[in-house]
């Protein structure tokens, strides 16, 4: 299960964006979270022994990748604002460590 992290009142003041991020990166987690869960084998490789894929299952695999994708940058970006602020801020190393 994803994890929210929620950004204290002085980092929202500095960085405003983190407040948004924050919820989007949570949001991705759960999509995936419940996207893998509905289609068990979406971001598996198609085999010849796979049976062929449906419809959904084509676009939940695209959407898998997509939010991975979108949490990694959002990562760094968090990693970026790190470096900005001259200091460590409080975000999750990998953020699809919750990912299965």
């Amino acid at each position: 299960m994803p994890r929210l992290y929620v950004p204290t009142p002085e980092l929202l003041r500095q960085v405003p964006e983190c407040g948004a991020l924050a919820l989007l990166d949570f949001g991705l987690g759960l999509a995936d979270s419940a996207l893998r869960l509905e289609h068990p084998i979406a971001g598996l490789e198609h085999t010849a022994t796979r049976p062929a894929p449906t419809q959904t299952l084509l676009l939940a695999e695209l959407l898998v990748a997509r939010c991975l994708e979108l949490r990694r940058l959002i990562a760094h970006y968090n990693a970026a604002l790190d470096d900005a602020l001259g200091r460590e801020l409080d975000f999750d190393a990998d953020p699809c460590d919750d990912c299965f």
